[in-house]
């Protein structure tokens, strides 16, 4: 049996999994924010032999949790734990932290190391096959290319991912957090709909590591805040075509269901009947979008009359999302849960 448990990570992703291969087994799945750690904290005191982590890019709602983790003192941080990042050398300390100085930033690869651990990169064409093993887990990695990794290490630094996440908090926090009552049109957003950021111009979220993941009959796709071109391009060298979908059991829709990653070419090489969702949808972003469900409802079924359920660690304000009309009438099931088990029954 494979369980999946989805943390209040607020605006960000944090998952983890468990499994029994002779012996239980955990896979971290990012940290959320800092407060998410408070959740994460008593599955994590004891991680060790058998246990891993990724981390799928150097966002603040993907590591925040990981670094009140990494300073807290109750809590071992065991050689033995697999530990998988994109980009080690970009990811830095936040200010209340005592390990370094924010002015330096902090190679978490080489605190790792001093740790005794081992931080493994994972992007594409880094591995064999681009596949990898982890204690019976079969990953197949899907994004970044090694073409978006050696652009971002050569942008940026830890110090500047800094500057620019403090400046975008900057603005956010002299927003005032209001959504629109009105609801796009569907026909509209069918016609036009949202473009996909370039990957050159969203460095972060674009180095996302994206992968399916396989276990016994259950496989699920990771997006992380992957960008949807780069996902298209892998899906479609791997053989993956509209007539001939990726099937799996279940889908981590990226970057919270915002506009601009999930797009309906990616929707079409794809065939899933769930999805998952990760947000506390506060704003300024208010994510998921509503142009994401209007995608989903027409390119993501299996079929015109397949039933959709759209997981959530928190409730949807649907409101928000979709007339009372379209509650009614589309064929979704919003569910908001903390656990699933695989397979889906």
């Amino acid at each position: 049996m494979l369980k999946l448990d989805f943390f209040e990570a607020g605006k960000g992703d944090s998952f983890m999994l468990t499994w029994n291969e002779a012996q239980m087994h955990r896979l971290l799945i990012d940290f959320g924010n800092q407060g998410t750690y408070r959740f994460i904290k008593s599955k994590v005191k004891d991680f060790g032999k058998g246990d891993s982590v990724i981390v799928t890019h150097v966002d603040y709602d993907h590591i925040g949790g990981f670094f009140k983790w990494l300073t807290d003192k109750q809590s071992s941080l065991s050689s033995s734990a697999s530990f998988y990042m994109n980009t080690p050398q970009l990811v830095l300390c936040p200010p209340e932290s005592d390990l370094v100085g924010i002015e330096h930033g902090i190679e978490l690869e080489q605190f790792l190391i001093s740790k005794k651990i081992n931080c493994i990169p994972l992007y594409l064409d880094e591995n064999n096959e681009n596949e990898i093993i982890i204690n019976g887990l079969a990953l197949t990695i899907l994004s970044p290319p090694e073409k978006v990794v050696k652009e971002l290490i050569g942008q940026w630094t830890a110090n500047e991912i800094y500057k620019e996440y403090q400046l975008r908090n900057n603005e956010e926090s002299h927003k005032v957090a209001t959504k629109s009552e009105l609801l796009a049109d569907i026909d509209d957003i069918l016609k036009n709909p949202p473009a996909p950021h370039k990957w050159e111009e969203d460095l972060l979220n674009s180095s996302s590591i994206a992968f399916i993941l396989e276990y016994k009959e259950s496989k699920l796709l990771f997006l992380g805040d992957a960008n949807p071109v780069l996902i298209c391009d892998e899906l479609k060298r791997l053989g993956y075509t509209k007539d001939k979908r990726l099937e799996v059991d279940i889908i981590k829709i990226s970057h919270h269901g915002s506009k601009r990653n999930t797009t309906p070419e990616l929707l079409q090489l794809l065939k899933c009947s769930n999805y998952l969702i990760s947000t506390d949808s506060s704003g300024p972003y208010y994510h998921p979008s509503r142009e994401t469900l209007i995608l989903i409802d027409k390119y993501g079924r299996p079929s015109d009359q397949t039933p959709l359920v759209i997981y959530s660690n928190y409730p949807l304000k649907l409101d928000k999302l979709l007339s009372k009309d379209e509650q009614n009438s589309l064929n979704f099931n919003f569910k908001p849960v903390s656990q699933l088990t695989f397979p889906l029954k």
